[in-house]
């Protein structure tokens, strides 16, 4: 897509359901895809709610128990315990009819990945959600820099859903497949 030219994505709702902060964004697909989630959301009459899932703003960071897991490495399962997780308030697991401990299918405009949701450690509140900074979290960033060099790691939109049958993936693996690269198998979790 070239500067000054509207996505084509607007096209998929009428022109009479766009308000100003939801007119064609013209700084990357992830900003087209929230505003998209969230008038999707209020088409189907309801500020979050779409489909059987909700819209939440995410935030990554890092955090001391990711930091006390990572010296047994990144294939460990304390590791994994610790960072293949989504924190959520109370407010949410209502909204999602879901219990704590349910996974979930978290979908930006970057990718989608399957978490572990889990109540909140840190002060959220609704619509607000965490992924601690890792391989996990690396799937749903997304890659717009907005000309800094690094990508938006905290405020971009996603869609979570119930997923209590999916699995969560290994890190190996989901390096593999972001990378696209065969995966022949990870002996710390397969």
């Amino acid at each position: 897509m070239t500067a000054g030219t509207p996505s084509p994505l607007v096209n998929l709702f009428e022109k009479e359901d766009f308000e100003d902060w939801s007119k064609p964004h013209l700084v990357g697909a992830t900003t087209e895809y929230s505003s998209l989630l969230t008038l999707q959301a209020k088409k189907e009459g309801g500020e979050r709610k779409y489909g059987n899932g909700i819209i939440v703003s995410v935030v990554t960071c890092t955090e001391i128990k990711q930091g006390v897991a990572i010296e047994t490495g990144k294939t460990s399962q304390g590791y994994f315990d610790a960072c293949s997780v989504i924190e959520l308030d109370d407010e949410d697991f209502k909204t999602l009819g879901i219990n704590k401990n349910t996974n979930v299918r978290v979908t930006s405009a970057a990718g989608t990945v399957v978490l572990k949701a889990i109540g909140a450690r840190q002060g959220l509140y609704p619509g607000l959600a965490h992924i601690p900074m890792g391989p996990w979290a690396n799937i749903v960033v997304p890659s717009y820099t907005y000309s800094t060099g690094e990508p938006c790691f905290c405020g971009f939109d996603c869609l979570i859903e119930p997923a209590p049958e999916a699995k969560i993936e290994s890190a190996v693996k989901l390096m593999h497949e972001k990378c696209g690269l065969e995966y022949v198998g990870d002996p710390h979790y397969d």
